[in-house]
């Protein structure tokens, strides 16, 4: 399917676009839109599954081919030619998938398993390391945190002096242990929601490196943790009773540029451990536990967010996260004065 002249004639005859499910059965423009055109009819998959439409929503075939282009052609010309079908802006109460909030700020998440050398120093996890698990899933998985205008500026000190301490207001640190922080995120974007009341530690302080007239760097550093405590005697899954848990350390280095008035560097490193039943929707173990404390990584970095991708929402699958308190999670945000 995938192949060199399959790739370029996509390229350059087709618009490629990814149609969730919840989408093609939302209320609104969107889902009437894939319903009209037939999508509904014939599933669109990652697996090579799909469908070709005309502008206009009428369904040509399915994976793009040369007879899908014979059936555009076919199509009258004022169907065909640049500019024929306008598309209207969708309201923000129109979105099926949401969007990133206006002026706000997004980080690229990785996250992925690990596993530690004779020497007890990290490394990437290995099959071998697991009792089961899928290849694809040793590779970094990729997700998004969003962070509002408000919540990133309270980030940065109005009179910033070099050594002070400032706390990160709980929306933030809690945001990040329950959404982003979780094992989970090292094979799927979309499950893993820690419930709020598993958190037994989300603390991040800001801590003022240097200050420049037009620089200002700052390192963040704290501790997660959330689930249970960890119990060596206990922590002998996948057949022992230890209940699942995760802590990290965090260590950031951010930087803020006091002439464009935004942060132009955001990185931050997550080394954390994770022990006992991960369960699956039956409570049973799951081939990716292994015995005792194993780390699990995870990697923040700035997105511009120019890309679709860049844009996805927070746990992929249109708005789950949102829907769980993304947003409304931890006290409310005291800015500094500016």
């Amino acid at each position: 399917m995938w192949t060199d002249a399959s790739i370029k004639l996509i390229k350059e005859n087709f618009i490629a676009a990814a149609v969730p499910t919840e989408v093609q059965d939302a209320k609104g423009p969107e889902g009437e839109f894939l319903r009209d055109a037939g999508i509904k009819k014939h599933w669109v998959t990652s697996s090579g599954y799909m469908s070709c439409v005309s502008p206009s929503g009428k369904w040509l075939g399915g994976a793009p081919s040369t007879k899908v282009l014979e059936t555009f052609q076919k199509l009258p010309e004022t169907e065909r030619k640049p500019g024929a079908v306008v598309v209207r802006d969708l309201e923000p109460a129109e979105k099926v998938i949401p969007s990133p909030p206006e002026g706000g700020l997004i980080l690229k998440v990785h996250g992925r398993f690990m596993s530690r050398n004779d020497e007890g120093q990290l490394r990437h996890a290995k099959k071998e390391d697991f009792r089961s698990i899928f290849t694809f899933m040793l590779s970094p998985n990729t997700e998004y945190m969003w962070l509002t205008k408000d919540e990133w500026q309270s980030l940065v000190p109005a009179k910033p002096v070099k050594g002070e301490k400032l706390p990160v207001a709980s929306a933030i640190s809690e945001r990040m242990a329950r959404f982003h922080l979780s094992p989970a995120r090292a094979l799927t974007s979309e499950d893993g929601i820690a419930p709020k009341t598993a958190i037994k530690k989300a603390v991040l302080t800001i801590v003022v490196d240097d200050v420049s007239t037009d620089r200002i760097r700052l390192s963040l550093q704290g501790l997660i943790h959330w689930g249970s405590d960890y119990d060596a005697a206990k922590a002998t899954s996948p057949n022992g009773p230890l209940g699942f848990g995760f802590a990290t350390p965090i260590h950031g280095i951010l930087e803020y540029d006091r002439t464009k008035r935004a942060f132009v560097r955001f990185d931050i490193v997550a080394p954390g451990d994770v022990w006992g039943r991960w369960g699956d929707a039956n409570g049973k173990s799951q081939g990716v536990e292994r015995p005792g404390r194993t780390p699990v990584g995870f990697a923040f970095e700035l997105s511009k967010g120019e890309s679709p991708t860049d844009r996805l929402p927070p746990a992929g699958n249109g708005g789950r996260a949102l829907r769980a308190g993304y947003f409304t999670t931890g006290k409310q945000l005291a800015l500094p004065p500016r």
